[in-house]
This record gives C-alpha cells, sequence and structure tokens, in this order.
C-alpha cells in the first residue's frame, strides 16, 4: 500500500463523519490508517524517534504521559526546562570544588595507602555527581582523619626497625620482629584493645572484654591465622558504631542550634532594644570550639540557651497579646472558609434533592469531553424523566410531588457508580454522565434504573404513588461535540415518551 492509499482512506474516515479536520487530526488517523495497513511512515514514527533522543530522565518522565505530536513535546520540554534549578548547579560546584581541595589535602598529610585511595577518588570524581554523593566522600574523608591514630605503631616501628609506612603491610613485619625475640606481647595487647575500644559508643564493651580476656590469657593469639579478620570485623564494627553515636550526637546539637536560632530570630523580631542583647550571645557563640568534646560544647549552647530564654521571658506578655489577636484572626478565617465552601455548594448543589444542577452538570460534562479530545475516552448521557409527573403534582399536591423528586434522586445517586455525575437537569428531568461507558453499557444500566423505579413504592402520607420513569441514551462517539451527544439523549428521551413511556430509547 503506497501514501496515496493511505491518504484515500484518511480522507474517506473524514468525509464519512462530515469533520473538518485539522493537520494535526489529519496526521493522527493518517498513521493509524498507515498502522493498520501496516506500512512504516517516517513521519509517523517522528514523536517516538525524538523521544529516543532525550536524556534518559526526561524518557522515563514521558512514560506516564501520552504525547502524540510535536507540539505535545515542545511544551513538556519547556516546561521542565522552566523548572531547571540554576542555584543547585552552583551548589554542586561548590561542593565539588570543596571535595576535591580536601582530597589534595588528603593526599598530601596521609600514608601511602591513603594515598592510593584519594587518587582512586578522584578518577571517582564526575562533572555530574549530585552534592549528597560528594558529601558522602569528603565526610568519610574527615572522620578517617579523625580517628586515625598511629602512634603506638610508630613506637613498635622504632623497637624493630621498619620503615614502612602502611598499616596493613607493617603488622606483619612487627608480628615477626617479636616472633623471633619470643616477644611479650602484653603491650602489643593492650594497644590493640585500645585501638578496639569505640571512642563514642559504649556498646561494645562486652565484646572488647571477651577479647581482652582471651589474649591475656594467650597473648600469642595475635599470631594465629584467624586473629586478622576477627580484628578487622571488629574494627569495622567499632567505626560504625562510632559513627551511629556520632549522628545521634550532632542531632542533639543540631536540635539545640535550631532552637537558638529562632530564638533569636524571635527577639530580632520583638524589640530593637533586644540587638545588644543577641550581639553578646553571639560573641558567646562564637566562642564555641568545636574540637572540645561534645559534652562541653553542648554544655555551653544550653548554657546560651538559657540567656537567650531569660531576653525572651520580657516580651512574655507582648507575644501572648499578639497570640491571642491571631487566635481571633484564626477562627474568623475559619468561619469566612465555612460559610465560602457553603456558598460553592450551594451554587453547584440542587435545593431540593441535594444533588449536582444543571449548571454544575454542564462543568462536569465539559470535564468528561476535554478526557475525550485528549485521550479518546468515551462516555455515554443518559437523559431521565418522570412519567406523568404534572398528575402527581394535580393530584396529591407540590409537596407529593417534591417528595417523589428527593426519592428518585436517591435512588440514581444509590445504584450509580462512584465514578458515574448524577445530578437534576431541571423540573422532573436528571441527567447520568457515564465515564468510560459506550452506549449499550449505559442502555442497561438505564433499563436497571427503569425497572426499580417501577417497582419501587413511593409513599406520601400513606398513600402509594406509583412512578415509572424514561430515558434516553446517547454516546459521544456517535456525535460532533457534547452539545450534540446531550441533545441526543433528549430526542430519544422524546422518543421514549412518545412510544408509550416506561422505556428506554438508544436508537
Amino acid at each position: 500500500m503506497t501514501i496515496k492509499d493511505v491518504s484515500k482512506k484518511t480522507l474517506a474516515h473524514f468525509k464519512s463523519n462530515g469533520y473538518i479536520f485539522t493537520p494535526d487530526e489529519y496526521r493522527e488517523v493518517f498513521c493509524k490508517e498507515a498502522k493498520k495497513a501496516k506500512v512504516v511512515f517516517e513521519d509517523c514514527n517522528k514523536v517516538a524517534n525524538l523521544i529516543q533522543k532525550l536524556d534518559r530522565k526526561y524518557q522515563n518522565v514521558l512514560k506516564s504521559y501520552k504525547i502524540s505530536s510535536l507540539s505535545e513535546l515542545v511544551i513538556f520540554l519547556i516546561n521542565n526546562l522552566n523548572r531547571e534549578d540554576v542555584d543547585s548547579a552552583k551548589e554542586f560546584a561548590n561542593e565539588l570544588v570543596t571535595y576535591t581541595k580536601r582530597v589534595l589535602q588528603v593526599i598530601d598529610m596521609l600514608p601511602t595507602k591513603a594515598k592510593y585511595i584519594a587518587s582512586k577518588h578522584l578518577e571517582f570524581l564526575e562533572p555530574f555527581m549530585n552534592t549528597e554523593d560528594l558529601a558522602k566522600l569528603r565526610n568519610e574523608w574527615l572522620e578517617f582523619m579523625t580517628v586515625y591514630d598511629d602512634s603506638i605503631v610508630k613506637k613498635y616501628k622504632q623497637k624493630c626497625g621498619i620503615k614502612g609506612v602502611d598499616l596493613v603491610e607493617i603488622l606483619p613485619e612487627i608480628v615477626k620482629c617479636f616472633e623471633k625475640d619470643d616477644p611479650d606481647f602484653n603491650e602489643l595487647v593492650d594497644a590493640l584493645i585500645f585501638s578496639l575500644t569505640p571512642s563514642y559508643a559504649g556498646f561494645m564493651n562486652d565484646e572488647v572484654a571477651v577479647l581482652k580476656k582471651h589474649l591475656k590469657e594467650n597473648p600469642a593469639l595475635v599470631t594465629s591465622r584467624n586473629f586478622s579478620e576477627e580484628i578487622k570485623v571488629l574494627t569495622k564494627k567499632r567505626i560504625k558504631k562510632d559513627k551511629e553515636e556520632l549522628r545521634r550526637k550532632f542531632v542533639d546539637i543540631d536540635k539545640i542550634t535550631e532552637t537558638l536560632s529562632l530564638k533569636i530570630l524571635n527577639l530580632l523580631k520583638s524589640s530593637n532594644a533586644s540587638s545588644e542583647e543577641i550581639k553578646v550571645i553571639s560573641k558567646e557563640l562564637m566562642k564555641i570550639n568545636m574540637n572540645d568534646n561534645f559534652e562541653a560544647v553542648r554544655e555551653k549552647l544550653i548554657t546560651i540557651t538559657v540567656s537567650l530564654d531569660k531576653e525572651i521571658n520580657k516580651f512574655g506578655d507582648e507575644i501572648e497579646r499578639e497570640h491571642q489577636e491571631i487566635k481571633v484572626l484564626r477562627e474568623k478565617i475559619a468561619h469566612l472558609e465555612q460559610q465560602l465552601k457553603e456558598v460553592k455548594k450551594e451554587a453547584k448543589t440542587d435545593d431540593l434533592t441535594n444533588m449536582l444542577n444543571k449548571k454544575a452538570l454542564n462543568e462536569e460534562l465539559e470535564k468528561q469531553e476535554q478526557f475525550f479530545k485528549r485521550h479518546g475516552r468515551n462516555y455515554s448521557i443518559i437523559f431521565f424523566d418522570i412519567d406523568h409527573f404534572k398528575n402527581v403534582n394535580d393530584t396529591y399536591g407540590h409537596d407529593a410531588g417534591d417528595v417523589i423528586l428527593k426519592s428518585v434522586g436517591l435512588l440514581l445517586n444509590r445504584y450509580s457508580r462512584d465514578i458515574d455525575i448524577v445530578g437534576r437537569f431541571g423540573g422532573e428531568e436528571f441527567v447520568i454522565i457515564a465515564p468510560e461507558t459506550d452506549k449499550e453499557g449505559a442502555r442497561v444500566f438505564a433499563e436497571k434504573i427503569r425497572k426499580i423505579i417501577a417497582k419501587t413504592k413511593f409513599m406520601y402520607k400513606k398513600t402509594r404513588i406509583n412512578i415509572t420513569i424514561s430515558a434516553g441514551v446517547a454516546e459521544r462517539k456517535e456525535t460532533n461535540s457534547k452539545e450534540e451527544t446531550l441533545k441526543l439523549a433528549d430526542e430519544r428521551l422524546y422518543k421514549a415518551k412518545k412510544g408509550g413511556r416506561n422505556r428506554v430509547e438508544a436508537e
């Protein structure tokens, strides 16, 4: 099949529907016809080919969108480009520079093994690494520098005449040195136990005590094959426990610092007179040495917090008055919001049946129309009308008619699906908009409602009133617009009335 053949079929499609098409609509139908004919045209795959050339990030995002035209793809890309955050790129650049400087410092001051690791990390750096990964790498080196202490090792290196600098390389040499002279491992045992003892956490005391007991009973265990593996396991665990404890302590300090910041801001907002006191407190904060132990830093921060509390208490009465005023304003706002909700509800709700009114139904119909145009989601409209309703009003009175309208509305709501849109269109007319439902499905549902109404015992002041209902059904695919669909359903309702009432017409 050629392009000419596919074009003929496409034009025939629009001609049969009497529809004047746009270029985008023509292209969509053309590509569908080509696909049916199993003919591949490059222009039909243009959007998909362009998407494949995008970054994987955008490809993943586009999976959740139904992009079918170049204009839709361009709008999507424009929206995403407008959301690009320049500040995050600047932050990334700063993190990258800071990390690189730290790595260079480490390479310059640490032993051979550390230099090797640092060199590998330099190769690991990527231009588009996120800030979290960079922060993790930087913190890893900072933690390594904090816990690294080779003073004990230097002592035994000097004693044994070892010139190496890497702990992993020189430890076996130290062991050999002591083995030659039938060495006393007691000092080495103490050094190992000391190195395994957590600096901050106290969660390994029992394990370290057991190891110390075994080594004291038999110091030569340090030369066993399994001892080095055991040391590695315990060392990794010690480092992990220390990190966890450090994080907990930093959380405590962060909370205190956050409290300080909030109180300082409140003081500055409360009165200009507080600025001098704030300057004094700020100087105290600057004096804090973060190299002190955590408890010392914590105590200093708490002391400063107490000073701030004294300043804040000076403005307590004023803050309380403002709080009361804010409370009154919030109550007024809540009252106004409730009134607004009620007004909005009244504007879209039928007073008698508490169902959606004609205006609200038209708004919901417009939403379904948009879904149909964008995604091809079909919907149906069912137009209901209570048979001989005027006779009910004339015979039993308008109060009885109101009872019948309310009851019919309740039955329509009860037997409709959650996704169905049900409302009173006016007088004794009701409309149900059934999303993703074809005409046959809507007809079956309307027939079900008709039978339920016919069997229901409607009562007014102990008097039974027999009620029937007629319906007209139309689906969107039958027409060219939502207005035509509503009109077609109304015409079929009239046909049902003319055909004897108490019936459903869908043709």
